[in-house]
């Protein structure tokens, strides 16, 4: 039996979902028939315009992740475009998601937590039929594996990733 998964971190994750809502809309796989098993979103990018839950209110570090992904995209999608802000979807495309189970980690002082969390709540609601899960890293920023490879939280975490990709 053949599993793919797509995964991604930050902005990566944003691609990883965005990938498998396009492959929903074309079919439900891959080119070639491919079929995708699930997505792992590691810390993604997720932001939009109005906050979500705990997300900062402040005007200048709203600003300062809005041109943060306007570098990224290199101005072509707005803050509230899917690619970004899967939130502005609705409930109805969510369903298209190709894959069966999602995870998403988050880090519990990262700014996009918040709507990481809500991403996975909406997903839960919107009447798609996978499983969702969700793994949190206590007192780390965004990416904090990248910068702490060797930590053991980033340890434990990659132990989260390894079980997650590895079960049937």
């Amino acid at each position: 039996m053949s599993r793919v998964f797509l995964a991604g971190d930050s902005a990566g994750g944003n691609i990883a979902h965005d990938m498998a809502m396009r492959a929903g809309k074309d079919g439900g796989g891959l080119d070639g028939g491919v079929a995708i098993t699930g997505i792992l979103l590691l810390d993604p990018y997720f932001w939009g315009k109005n906050p979500v839950a705990a997300e900062t209110t402040d005007p200048a570090r709203r600003r300062q992740y809005e041109s943060t992904w306007s570098f990224i995209c290199d101005g072509k999608y707005g803050i509230d475009d899917p690619l970004v802000n899967p939130l502005s979807m609705p409930a109805s495309e969510w369903r298209k998601l190709a894959c069966s189970r999602v995870a998403v980690t988050v880090s519990s002082l990262d700014a996009f937590k918040p709507r990481a969390m809500a991403y996975a709540a909406a997903l839960r609601d919107s009447g798609w039929g996978g499983e969702v899960e969700q793994y949190e890293t206590a007192g780390e920023g965004h990416v904090y594996f990248l910068d702490k490879p060797s930590s053991p939280k980033s340890a434990k975490e990659l132990t989260f990733v390894a079980d997650y990709l590895s079960r049937e």
